[in-house]
């Protein structure tokens, strides 16, 4: 990726199939300045890296509407009702296929059967056939005015398929009505009117059915964005007003009742409440919110009365920014797609190629016009791409949308199927394993005990490290006034140097301060507490014993990933007894105490040259080089921008059994994903050379109804595609029940 590319993701109308997305990656491709394009049809989202200093989105626009496709407005409500809308009318067209073509079916097929058909003997019989066959194409038009555009672009669709094989069918139709119309009675025989009117009513069918998943696998983005209140109570002017959510602005005072949702994110500046904060975190049980509190909206106030200050509003909000991770997930592509991908680019023209050259080879070969007619029908309908395109796409949506009710979202796709893989977890101490909330449990000073305190306080104040503000927490409790350090420096993983009036201070471990524990100041750190040790002008001072509570989940997430096979590591700057406390409590046995964040990388690095595929779990600025290096990095929700920023994974609570649970469900997809390819590629090898006219080549005969069995097929296997990748829907990962 160049430096200062940037991604955006359209949203698209009219992608039925893997054809067409292949069809906008290479239009958008062409572009100078496009680096990547992923079109993923199942949820209409096209996915492009781009460098804005050479193209804009007004033209990658302009390339995906000319290569056949409209880019919509970016509009959640507005997208939702599109989807829902095109459910809606693909239903009332399937309605009226239906309705035509079974009668048309037993007009057709009842003498076959013994039935009473009457006007079967005159030629009336093929108009009654065609007159019921044309309701059926103008329902189904929608196969011939997306599939001849995209032939004559040279980028022929599934649609171009169905529409071949049932413009085939129906000009067969018309010769054989004209010879009987001349006095051929025999040619009543070759009326495949029905077969027509039946692919298209089948392959309907499966198209229905895949308009229904597309509403459905966008539940999760659409019932996030619905959280969000469509109104607030603002105070201004001295007065409470009712406005629109949309309205807020940055520093409003907004007043939020018990039982309301909270509007926006912001501080609580007065009352408290509980506050269930679920749709964010996944955590069933509400939290304790009071002055000085972050809230964030979409989450609801469950029983005191709150007022708070805007600080982020709209889709700067943590809820939409959350709702565009999922939007980013869902519009990139997994690696295992690419193999799918490189068949369905090349697959419609391979499969009509097939079809001419199975319908000349029986011509030659001394059969009828009409059999090798069937054989060229049912080739093409059989052989549609739908499910080779949905297996990947549609598993990966619904993937993505079931981890975001456990909060945890991936950042693409990618990102999801490499969890799957995952083989060993290293895990960071503090933050991760325990709570991140350290407070002072024991001072040991060679000087007088609030000088001490004040030097090692005043030396932390800009520190950003959870041991940092437990300290100078400690210092405000005790009263003890801080000073203003200068010549600052901060080393990660190791501790703080700096001067305080006039002194020299150093705080941090012992290695870092180039010192021993002594009599006087003794290593208390193998009861699970973290020593900091403070130097004033080179020589140590005294020592600081910090707790930090482990996590109550952090056993039974541990505990998940060793039944999944899974060795986990935890590598801390900790001390060696602090880190054997945490660890044996947490059930890891593998621990990496005093470590720098170069030693997390290497200790990482080792293990991918082994063949581990390594995630790491970690939520400080030390563990950003960690999580990049990582072939997965976890960043716990409550964790540095950087970590964050620097992570493929996120978790959006403070559970340690998210991060097994991410692991699960990357596996759960994976293994969808490659159920799909299974259908999907055995489907095509089995069912095309029957519809190449296999079964008489070994003496079976050969349906005249094969087109209609060819449909039905190829409906099934999209039905099976669907129903498959919807299963996720119900997945529970183990280590989390909800």
């Amino acid at each position: 990726m160049s430096q200062g590319a940037e991604r955006i993701n359209l949203r698209t109308d009219g992608m039925t199939c893997a054809a067409c997305s292949s069809a906008i990656e290479k239009a958008l491709e062409k572009l100078d300045g496009v680096e990547e394009a992923n079109a993923n049809f199942s949820n209409n989202v096209v996915s492009v890296l781009y460098d804005p200093s050479k193209v804009g989105r007004d033209q990658i626009a302009a390339a995906i509407k000319k290569a056949g496709y409209d880019v919509l407005d970016d509009d959640p409500d507005a997208l939702a009702e599109k989807e829902r809308a095109n459910a809606v009318r693909t239903k009332k067209e399937l309605i009226v296929e239906i309705v035509f073509t079974i009668p048309l079916s037993i007009l057709a097929m009842g003498p076959m059967f013994g039935l009473n058909i009457p006007f079967s003997d005159d030629p009336i019989y093929a108009i009654l056939q065609l007159a019921l066959c044309i309701p059926v194409l103008i329902a189904g038009r929608r196969f011939y005015t997306k599939g001849y555009p995209a032939l004559a672009t040279g980028a022929p669709t599934m649609d171009t398929l169905v529409a071949l094989g049932t413009t085939a069918a129906v000009i067969y139709s018309l010769y054989a009505t004209v010879q009987i119309f001349s006095g051929d009675h025999h040619s009543m025989h070759s009326l495949v009117y029905d077969s027509a009117a039946m692919i298209i009513t089948l392959v309907s069918v499966g198209k229905y059915i895949e308009s229904r998943s597309k509403v459905r696998t966008n539940d999760a983005v659409r019932g996030l964005i619905d959280l969000a209140p469509p109104t607030a109570n603002v105070i201004r002017d001295g007065k409470e007003t009712t406005i629109p959510a949309g309205e807020i602005l940055l520093g409003d005072i907004v007043v939020i009742r018990p039982g309301e949702r909270i509007p926006a994110d912001g501080t609580v500046t007065e009352g408290s409440s509980s506050v269930d904060e679920s749709m964010l975190t996944g955590e069933s049980m509400p939290v304790a919110r009071g002055i000085g509190d972050q809230v964030y909206g979409g989450t609801v106030n469950l029983n005191g009365s709150l007022k708070m200050v805007s600080e982020k509003v709209g889709k700067d909000t943590a809820l939409f920014k959350i709702v565009r991770m999922i939007q980013d997930a869902q519009g990139t592509k997994a690696p295992v797609a690419r193999v799918a991908d490189r068949v369905a680019a090349v697959f419609v023209p391979v499969v009509m190629a097939i079809a001419v050259a199975s319908c000349l080879i029986w011509l030659l070969a001394g059969k009828g016009l009409e059999f090798s007619i069937v054989v060229l029908i049912s080739v093409l309908v059989i052989a549609c791409p739908c499910a080779l395109g949905l297996a990947t796409p549609l598993a990966v949506t619904v993937g993505t949308g079931k981890a975001a009710e456990y909060g945890v979202l991936f950042k693409n796709a990618s990102a999801l199927e490499r969890s799957g893989k995952i083989t060993f977890m290293i895990l960071d101490k503090t933050g991760t394993l325990t709570e991140g909330r350290p407070s002072v449990t024991g001072v040991v000073s060679k000087i007088p005990e609030a000088e001490f305190i004040r030097y090692a306080a005043s030396a932390e104040s800009l520190s950003e490290h959870p041991l940092a503000k437990a300290i100078v927490s400690y210092a405000e409790g005790q009263g003890i006034q801080i000073s203003e350090p200068s010549d600052f420096t901060s080393d990660p993983g190791g501790g703080v140097r700096c001067r305080v009036d006039g002194k020299e201070v150093a705080v941090g471990n012992e290695k870092f301060l180039g010192v021993e524990p002594d009599e006087d100041v003794p290593d208390t750190s193998a009861d699970g507490r973290t020593v900091v040790f403070v130097a004033v002008d080179g020589k140590l001072a005294g020592s600081i014993a910090i707790s930090d509570p482990i996590r109550g989940s952090a056993a039974k997430g541990i505990s998940t990933l060793k039944e999944m096979g899974i060795t986990p590591m935890m590598v801390t700057g900790d001390s060696e007894g602090t880190a054997k406390a945490v660890g044996g409590a947490a059930g890891i046995s593998e621990i990496h105490a005093r470590a720098l964040p170069e030693d997390k990388l290497n200790i990482i690095k080792d293990l991918q040259v082994k063949g581990e595929n390594v995630a790491m779990a970690g939520d400080g600025i030390n563990d950003a080089p960690a999580l990049m290096q990582a072939d997965v990095g976890i960043a716990i929700g409550s964790g540095t921008d950087i970590a964050i920023g620097a992570a493929d994974v996120v978790i959006m609570n403070d559970d340690v059994r998210s991060v097994s649970a991410a692991v699960e469900i990357g596996r759960a997809t994976l293994r969808n994903v490659k159920q799909n390819l299974f259908f999907a590629f055995c489907y095509n090898a089995v069912c095309i050379p029957i519809a190449a006219g296999l079964p008489y080549i070994l003496g079976a005969g050969m349906l005249p109804e094969m087109p209609m069995l060819a449909a039905a097929a190829m409906s099934l296997s999209s039905i099976s595609v669907v129903t498959n990748a919807l299963r996720l829907k119900r997945f529970e990962p183990s280590s989390v029940k909800k």
